[in-house]
């Protein structure tokens, strides 16, 4: 497992300076908690003028926003934005209104993601399917216009990033029984939900 998580490992597109990031705005999902506050934070020390907190849970959202709005002495630049992964309304609002009220984007990291050790569904799928996949990739592709456009404005290289786990390179076995037909195959009975 070392080796496939060294294959990650290579140089970064973007290194986090405020000569980088002062004056951006930033979408973070999942940052209430773990790496995605963390990221939040880092982002509104280096001087970002807007750091939209991308959250299942309003009230861990604001916990998290008054966490960081204490440790980095900078207030106002953290928001808190209702986002449910689990549900591809809540996406589509969720992106309607970044593409609408934020003047740019220039880079969304998207960390959110759920464990789920028993069968639980959403939108059809299991909630890890949902959360962690189908979801991921449709708030990618509503967002990326307005990075496209935001990179036209300002001269700039938005970023996109997705954060995942290993969890992928474990699941060989799993993956020959549903490569002909993931999406549909990855819900059945023979396959166990993900482990916690």
């Amino acid at each position: 497992m070392a080796s496939a998580a060294q294959t990650q490992c290579g140089n970064r597109p973007l290194l986090a300076t405020t000569e980088i990031c002062a004056g951006g705005t930033y979408i973070v999902t999942g940052a209430n908690t773990g790496l995605g506050f963390e990221a939040a934070k880092h982002l509104v020390g280096l001087e970002a003028a807007k750091v939209i907190v991308a959250v299942r849970n309003i009230s861990a959202g604001e916990k998290a926003k008054k966490d960081i709005e204490e440790s980095t002495g900078r207030i106002g630049v953290a928001e808190v934005w209702p986002l449910d992964l689990a549900s591809y309304d809540s996406v589509k609002t969720f992106a309607q209104k970044a593409t609408t009220e934020l003047d740019r984007i220039d880079a969304v990291i998207e960390n959110a993601a759920v464990a789920v050790s028993e069968r639980v569904f959403a939108e059809g799928h299991s909630m890890s399917v949902t959360v962690n996949v189908l979801s991921t990739f449709l708030l990618a592709v509503l967002i990326l216009p307005k990075m496209r456009e935001t990179a036209e404005r300002y001269g700039i290289v938005p970023h996109l990033t997705l954060v995942t786990s290993l969890v992928g390179f474990d699941a060989k076995d799993l993956w020959d029984k549903i490569k002909d037909d993931p999406v549909n195959k990855v819900d059945g009975d023979d396959i166990p939900p993900m482990r916690t």
